[in-house]
């Protein structure tokens, strides 16, 4: 499964979960770019911050642009 659709599913599985928020505003940031403070991934634990620089890489890429836009189309990243 690639990164992208990870953190889709984790943040629709566990959407009040301290990581779930941190990855919605990561690709909140991302999409719109928009400021993100990177400190904010330093507190998750280490597959979390992982799974955040990776998703990082990926976005950079624009491989998975249906993955890609499903994300973005999550009700907390709208404008």
């Amino acid at each position: 499964m690639n990164n992208l659709k990870k953190i889709e599913k984790r943040i629709l599985k566990t959407p009040d979960d301290h990581a779930s928020q941190v990855f919605r505003e990561l690709v909140k940031a991302l999409d719109q770019k928009l400021d993100f403070n990177l400190t904010t991934i330093y507190d998750l634990d280490y597959d979390d911050f992982q799974l955040a620089l990776d998703v990082l890489k990926d976005w950079r890429l624009d491989r998975y642009a249906k993955t890609r836009k499903r994300l973005t189309a999550l009700p907390d990243l709208q404008e």
